[in-house]
């Protein structure tokens, strides 16, 4: 961004344009203009083409609202039609559980949780010693 910053500020006067092209033969600022008007030719037609669209958007908006008003609708009448389409969606829960296992004391204990994701310590450390799967110690 820093050579652009550069070139804005040597082109922005013509004292600076001078001393930048004093070397430069007319054959070459010839060839320099012929393509600076090639550029701002282009900028000009994409900046048409952005106000075409920007006026079609517009054109279409005031369609819709009219249409929106014919039928006697609000914008908060679509917002609660989105709302409902949103709360629709299922959310993924897990369902928890409470299980029961045994301690190094052999004290027994109950503990909730889900079926996935981690496990206490002591919990993981039963299952491996008495070699049980999770559901197995669910109760009911």
């Amino acid at each position: 961004m820093k050579l652009l910053d550069e070139l804005h500020h040597r082109l922005s006067s013509k004292t600076r344009i001078r001393s930048l092209f004093k070397e430069a033969s007319v054959q070459d600022l010839e060839k320099i203009l012929a393509r600076l008007n090639e550029v701002y030719t282009e900028k000009l037609q994409s900046r048409e083409q952005e106000d075409l669209e920007r006026q079609r958007k517009k054109d279409d908006i005031t369609a819709i609202q009219k249409k929106m008003s014919d039928l006697g609708l609000t914008l908060s009448d679509l917002d609660v039609l989105s709302d409902t389409t949103i709360s629709s969606k299922r959310r993924r829960t897990s369902k928890k559980y409470i299980f029961q296992y045994e301690n190094a004391k052999g004290d027994t204990v109950s503990w909730e949780g889900s079926s996935t994701g981690r496990l206490p310590k002591e919990f993981q450390e039963y299952l491996e010693k008495y070699q049980k799967k999770r559901a197995e110690c669910i109760v009911e």
